[in-house]
Protein backbone atom coordinates (compact mmCIF):
# COMPACT_ATOMS: atom_id res chain seq x y z
CA UNK A 1 0.00 0.00 0.00
CA UNK A 2 2.65 2.25 -0.59
CA UNK A 3 1.38 4.00 -3.28
CA UNK A 4 -2.18 4.23 -1.32
CA UNK A 5 -0.12 5.70 1.22
CA UNK A 6 1.70 8.62 -0.75
CA UNK A 7 -1.85 9.59 -1.57
CA UNK A 8 -3.32 9.67 1.56
CA UNK A 9 -0.68 11.11 3.92
CA UNK A 10 -1.66 11.19 7.39
CA UNK A 11 -5.05 9.39 7.23
CA UNK A 12 -5.59 6.49 8.59
CA UNK A 13 -7.04 3.97 6.27
CA UNK A 14 -9.30 1.12 8.17
CA UNK A 15 -9.20 -2.44 7.79
CA UNK A 16 -12.45 -2.63 5.32
CA UNK A 17 -11.16 0.41 3.31
CA UNK A 18 -7.66 -1.89 2.01
CA UNK A 19 -9.91 -4.59 1.58
CA UNK A 20 -11.79 -2.10 -0.81
CA UNK A 21 -8.49 -1.43 -2.39
CA UNK A 22 -8.01 -4.82 -3.15
CA UNK A 23 -10.51 -6.18 -4.57
CA UNK A 24 -11.32 -3.38 -6.83
CA UNK A 25 -7.91 -3.61 -8.10
CA UNK A 26 -8.04 -7.24 -9.22
CA UNK A 27 -11.88 -5.82 -11.06
CA UNK A 28 -9.09 -3.07 -12.71
CA UNK A 29 -6.66 -5.59 -13.21
CA UNK A 30 -9.11 -8.21 -14.87
CA UNK A 31 -11.37 -5.84 -16.79
CA UNK A 32 -9.24 -3.05 -17.79
CA UNK A 33 -5.63 -4.26 -17.92
CA UNK A 34 -4.60 -1.84 -14.97
CA UNK A 35 -1.07 -2.29 -13.40
CA UNK A 36 -1.10 -1.50 -9.92
CA UNK A 37 1.07 1.57 -10.87
CA UNK A 38 -1.88 2.38 -12.97
CA UNK A 39 -4.56 2.43 -10.99
CA UNK A 40 -3.49 4.69 -8.38
CA UNK A 41 -1.71 7.23 -11.00
CA UNK A 42 -4.86 7.57 -12.98
CA UNK A 43 -6.97 7.59 -9.78
CA UNK A 44 -8.83 4.51 -10.69
CA UNK A 45 -10.30 4.31 -6.56
CA UNK A 46 -12.23 7.12 -7.77
CA UNK A 47 -13.93 6.26 -11.12
CA UNK A 48 -16.03 3.39 -12.43
CA UNK A 49 -16.15 1.75 -15.48
CA UNK A 50 -16.86 5.09 -18.00
CA UNK A 51 -13.86 6.84 -16.27
CA UNK A 52 -11.09 4.00 -16.67
CA UNK A 53 -12.18 3.26 -19.96
CA UNK A 54 -10.72 5.94 -21.18
CA UNK A 55 -7.54 5.48 -19.58
CA UNK A 56 -4.10 3.72 -22.07
CA UNK A 57 -3.81 0.57 -19.07
CA UNK A 58 -0.49 -1.59 -19.24
CA UNK A 59 -2.49 -4.30 -21.52
CA UNK A 60 -3.80 -1.39 -23.60
CA UNK A 61 -0.16 -0.03 -24.20
CA UNK A 62 0.90 -3.25 -25.27
CA UNK A 63 -2.02 -3.43 -27.32
CA UNK A 64 -1.37 -0.10 -28.84
CA UNK A 65 3.03 -1.04 -29.11
CA UNK A 66 1.97 -4.91 -31.27
CA UNK A 67 -0.44 -3.33 -33.04
CA UNK A 68 2.42 -0.58 -34.37
CA UNK A 69 5.67 -1.94 -33.89
CA UNK A 70 7.31 -4.49 -35.66
CA UNK A 71 8.73 -6.64 -33.55
CA UNK A 72 12.33 -6.94 -35.43
CA UNK A 73 12.77 -3.55 -36.21
CA UNK A 74 11.86 -2.58 -32.79
CA UNK A 75 16.08 -2.67 -31.86
CA UNK A 76 16.33 0.79 -34.23
CA UNK A 77 14.84 2.53 -31.73
CA UNK A 78 16.32 0.68 -28.55
CA UNK A 79 19.65 0.57 -29.34
CA UNK A 80 21.67 3.69 -29.95
CA UNK A 81 24.46 3.29 -32.19
CA UNK A 82 21.51 1.67 -34.72
CA UNK A 83 19.41 4.36 -33.61
CA UNK A 84 21.93 7.50 -34.07
CA UNK A 85 23.24 5.49 -37.83
CA UNK A 86 19.29 5.31 -39.47
CA UNK A 87 18.48 9.19 -37.90
CA UNK A 88 22.20 10.56 -38.40
CA UNK A 89 20.32 13.51 -40.77
CA UNK A 90 18.17 14.22 -37.44
CA UNK A 91 21.04 14.19 -34.72
CA UNK A 92 22.56 17.38 -35.53
CA UNK A 93 25.79 16.26 -32.85
CA UNK A 94 28.71 14.34 -33.61
CA UNK A 95 28.93 10.52 -31.99
CA UNK A 96 31.13 7.52 -32.27
CA UNK A 97 30.80 4.12 -31.60
CA UNK A 98 33.08 3.12 -29.19
CA UNK A 99 33.21 -0.44 -29.78
CA UNK A 100 33.77 -0.17 -33.13
CA UNK A 101 36.28 2.53 -33.61
CA UNK A 102 39.92 2.35 -32.53
CA UNK A 103 41.66 3.49 -29.77
CA UNK A 104 42.93 6.81 -32.26
CA UNK A 105 39.75 7.32 -33.26
CA UNK A 106 38.06 7.77 -29.92
CA UNK A 107 41.38 9.85 -28.92
CA UNK A 108 40.60 11.77 -31.44
CA UNK A 109 37.37 12.50 -30.61
CA UNK A 110 37.81 13.34 -27.34
CA UNK A 111 40.62 16.09 -28.42
CA UNK A 112 37.53 17.89 -30.33
CA UNK A 113 34.86 18.06 -27.32
CA UNK A 114 35.81 18.87 -24.41
CA UNK A 115 32.79 17.12 -22.75
CA UNK A 116 31.15 14.48 -24.18
CA UNK A 117 28.67 12.13 -22.52
CA UNK A 118 28.91 8.15 -22.92
CA UNK A 119 26.02 6.11 -23.18
CA UNK A 120 24.88 2.29 -23.14
CA UNK A 121 23.46 1.42 -26.45
CA UNK A 122 20.68 -0.42 -24.49
CA UNK A 123 20.48 2.14 -21.47
CA UNK A 124 17.22 3.69 -21.29
CA UNK A 125 15.48 6.58 -18.71
CA UNK A 126 19.21 8.13 -18.07
CA UNK A 127 20.46 5.31 -16.10
CA UNK A 128 24.22 4.60 -16.97
CA UNK A 129 25.20 8.28 -18.75
CA UNK A 130 28.21 9.48 -17.52
CA UNK A 131 29.39 13.37 -18.39
CA UNK A 132 32.90 13.33 -18.94
CA UNK A 133 35.26 16.32 -18.99
CA UNK A 134 37.77 14.92 -21.53
CA UNK A 135 40.66 17.07 -20.12
CA UNK A 136 40.45 16.41 -16.84
CA UNK A 137 41.22 12.16 -17.61
CA UNK A 138 43.16 10.20 -19.74
CA UNK A 139 41.44 9.26 -22.56
CA UNK A 140 43.06 5.90 -23.31
CA UNK A 141 42.50 4.95 -20.11
CA UNK A 142 38.93 5.70 -20.30
CA UNK A 143 38.83 3.64 -24.26
CA UNK A 144 40.31 0.94 -22.33
CA UNK A 145 37.89 0.45 -19.33
CA UNK A 146 35.01 0.82 -21.66
CA UNK A 147 36.16 -1.69 -24.44
CA UNK A 148 36.75 -4.18 -21.95
CA UNK A 149 32.94 -4.37 -20.36
CA UNK A 150 32.03 -7.36 -21.85
CA UNK A 151 28.84 -7.08 -20.52
CA UNK A 152 27.88 -3.65 -22.37
CA UNK A 153 28.47 -1.27 -25.79
CA UNK A 154 29.14 2.14 -25.44
CA UNK A 155 28.78 5.28 -27.19
CA UNK A 156 30.12 8.59 -27.11
CA UNK A 157 28.23 12.22 -27.93
CA UNK A 158 29.16 15.45 -28.28
CA UNK A 159 27.74 18.01 -25.52
CA UNK A 160 24.89 19.67 -27.16
CA UNK A 161 23.39 23.15 -26.17
CA UNK A 162 19.26 23.98 -25.88
CA UNK A 163 17.52 27.46 -26.30
CA UNK A 164 17.65 29.72 -23.58
CA UNK A 165 14.13 29.65 -22.58
CA UNK A 166 14.10 26.06 -22.27
CA UNK A 167 17.08 26.21 -20.47
CA UNK A 168 15.93 29.00 -18.17
CA UNK A 169 13.84 25.90 -16.46
CA UNK A 170 17.35 23.79 -15.14
CA UNK A 171 20.24 24.81 -16.89
CA UNK A 172 22.01 22.01 -15.54
CA UNK A 173 20.00 19.24 -17.53
CA UNK A 174 18.65 19.36 -21.52
CA UNK A 175 15.18 19.91 -21.20
CA UNK A 176 13.53 18.13 -24.03
CA UNK A 177 10.29 17.82 -25.79
CA UNK A 178 8.61 14.31 -26.13
CA UNK A 179 6.58 13.78 -28.54
CA UNK A 180 4.40 10.89 -28.89
CA UNK A 181 3.52 10.31 -32.73
CA UNK A 182 1.60 7.24 -34.29
CA UNK A 183 2.08 7.33 -37.90
CA UNK A 184 -0.96 5.53 -40.11
CA UNK A 185 1.44 4.26 -43.13
CA UNK A 186 -1.70 3.29 -45.39
CA UNK A 187 -2.71 7.23 -45.41
CA UNK A 188 0.52 8.43 -45.11
CA UNK A 189 -0.63 10.55 -42.35
CA UNK A 190 1.65 11.06 -38.82
CA UNK A 191 -0.61 11.61 -35.46
CA UNK A 192 0.89 13.71 -32.82
CA UNK A 193 -1.09 11.88 -29.77
CA UNK A 194 0.97 13.85 -27.22
CA UNK A 195 3.23 16.73 -26.28
CA UNK A 196 5.28 17.48 -23.12
CA UNK A 197 8.50 19.02 -21.73
CA UNK A 198 11.02 17.50 -19.41
CA UNK A 199 12.91 19.61 -17.44
CA UNK A 200 15.70 18.30 -14.96
CA UNK A 201 15.61 18.84 -11.41
CA UNK A 202 17.71 18.76 -8.26
CA UNK A 203 20.61 19.71 -10.60
CA UNK A 204 20.75 16.50 -12.37
CA UNK A 205 22.47 16.35 -15.55
CA UNK A 206 19.30 14.63 -16.94
CA UNK A 207 15.94 15.79 -17.54
CA UNK A 208 14.08 12.35 -17.66
CA UNK A 209 11.09 12.17 -15.82
CA UNK A 210 11.71 8.82 -13.89
CA UNK A 211 15.28 10.47 -12.37
CA UNK A 212 13.32 12.98 -10.82
CA UNK A 213 12.88 15.25 -13.77
CA UNK A 214 9.28 17.16 -13.95
CA UNK A 215 7.04 16.76 -16.67
CA UNK A 216 4.21 19.14 -17.66
CA UNK A 217 1.86 18.74 -20.70
CA UNK A 218 1.72 20.66 -23.94
CA UNK A 219 -1.37 21.79 -25.87
CA UNK A 220 -0.71 20.14 -29.19
CA UNK A 221 -2.35 22.97 -31.06
CA UNK A 222 -0.91 25.95 -29.62
CA UNK A 223 2.61 24.72 -28.10
CA UNK A 224 1.51 26.07 -24.74
CA UNK A 225 1.67 24.67 -21.64
CA UNK A 226 -1.60 24.16 -20.28
CA UNK A 227 -0.82 22.02 -16.68
CA UNK A 228 0.93 22.79 -14.03
CA UNK A 229 4.41 20.51 -13.83
CA UNK A 230 4.48 17.15 -11.81
CA UNK A 231 7.30 14.55 -10.95
CA UNK A 232 6.66 10.76 -10.45
CA UNK A 233 6.12 11.37 -6.84
CA UNK A 234 3.46 13.09 -7.73
CA UNK A 235 4.62 16.26 -6.73
CA UNK A 236 3.16 19.08 -8.97
CA UNK A 237 4.65 22.47 -8.86
CA UNK A 238 3.51 25.79 -10.42
CA UNK A 239 7.18 27.23 -10.73
CA UNK A 240 10.07 25.24 -11.44
CA UNK A 241 11.42 24.25 -7.60
CA UNK A 242 14.95 25.67 -8.20
CA UNK A 243 14.65 28.61 -10.59
CA UNK A 244 11.02 30.06 -9.80
CA UNK A 245 10.78 29.77 -13.90
CA UNK A 246 6.92 29.74 -14.18
CA UNK A 247 5.20 26.25 -15.83
CA UNK A 248 2.28 26.45 -17.11
CA UNK A 249 1.56 29.19 -19.55
CA UNK A 250 4.75 29.10 -21.19
CA UNK A 251 4.79 28.99 -24.81
CA UNK A 252 7.38 26.75 -26.56
CA UNK A 253 9.83 28.33 -29.07
CA UNK A 254 9.21 27.32 -32.98
CA UNK A 255 5.94 24.93 -32.02
CA UNK A 256 4.77 24.55 -35.61
CA UNK A 257 8.25 23.64 -36.89
CA UNK A 258 9.07 21.74 -34.09
CA UNK A 259 5.92 19.03 -35.03
CA UNK A 260 7.01 19.33 -38.68
CA UNK A 261 10.11 17.99 -37.59
CA UNK A 262 9.03 15.23 -36.11
CA UNK A 263 6.44 14.50 -38.77
CA UNK A 264 9.22 14.03 -40.95
CA UNK A 265 11.30 11.85 -38.24
CA UNK A 266 8.11 9.44 -38.17
CA UNK A 267 8.10 9.01 -41.80
CA UNK A 268 11.61 7.66 -41.64
CA UNK A 269 10.91 4.90 -39.82
CA UNK A 270 7.06 3.03 -41.26
CA UNK A 271 7.78 -0.13 -39.34
CA UNK A 272 8.12 1.28 -35.70
CA UNK A 273 4.59 3.67 -35.75
CA UNK A 274 4.53 4.33 -32.50
CA UNK A 275 7.13 6.22 -31.38
CA UNK A 276 7.59 8.80 -28.23
CA UNK A 277 10.33 11.06 -29.89
CA UNK A 278 12.66 13.52 -27.81
CA UNK A 279 13.54 16.71 -29.31
CA UNK A 280 16.41 19.76 -28.09
CA UNK A 281 15.02 22.98 -29.74
CA UNK A 282 18.39 24.85 -30.61
CA UNK A 283 19.02 28.71 -30.64
CA UNK A 284 17.67 29.94 -34.32
CA UNK A 285 15.17 27.25 -34.62
CA UNK A 286 17.21 24.11 -35.36
CA UNK A 287 15.76 20.75 -33.82
CA UNK A 288 17.93 17.56 -32.89
CA UNK A 289 16.66 13.94 -32.04
CA UNK A 290 18.10 12.55 -28.93
CA UNK A 291 16.40 9.46 -28.82
CA UNK A 292 12.49 7.91 -30.55
CA UNK A 293 11.24 5.49 -27.74
CA UNK A 294 9.32 2.66 -28.95
CA UNK A 295 8.36 2.12 -25.89
CA UNK A 296 7.02 5.53 -24.66
CA UNK A 297 5.45 5.52 -21.48
CA UNK A 298 1.87 5.54 -21.29
CA UNK A 299 1.48 7.06 -17.57
CA UNK A 300 3.92 10.15 -19.21
CA UNK A 301 1.51 10.65 -21.47
CA UNK A 302 -1.90 11.31 -19.48
CA UNK A 303 -0.79 11.96 -15.96
CA UNK A 304 -2.63 15.53 -14.71
CA UNK A 305 -4.24 15.76 -18.05
CA UNK A 306 -6.72 13.23 -19.24
CA UNK A 307 -6.91 9.43 -20.82
CA UNK A 308 -6.23 9.26 -24.02
CA UNK A 309 -6.96 5.15 -24.92
CA UNK A 310 -9.77 6.43 -27.59
CA UNK A 311 -8.09 8.62 -29.40
CA UNK A 312 -5.48 5.67 -29.93
CA UNK A 313 -8.51 3.05 -30.89
CA UNK A 314 -9.77 5.52 -33.65
CA UNK A 315 -6.62 5.29 -34.88
CA UNK A 316 -5.13 1.77 -34.61
CA UNK A 317 -8.37 0.44 -34.99
CA UNK A 318 -7.37 -0.35 -38.54
CA UNK A 319 -3.87 -1.55 -38.31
Amino acid sequence: FREMRSIYVGTKISFIRKLFYIVDYVFAFIIQGASISDYFAYGFYKLRYNGRKEYITYRRYHTIQNKCNKISDRCLCREKNKFNTLFKDFLGRDWIDINNASEIQFVSFCHKHSVIFIKEINGYRGIGTRKIETKKLNVKDLYDELVSDVNSHYIAEEQITQIRELADFHPWSINTIRIVTVYDTKNNEVHIMNARLRMGNKKNSVDNFHFDGIGANINIETGIIDTIGYDVHNNVYLTHPITGKQIIGFQIPYWEECKSFVHRAAKHIPTVRYIGWDVVIQDGGRFLLIEGNDNADHDFQQLHNCGLWRQYQSIIKEF
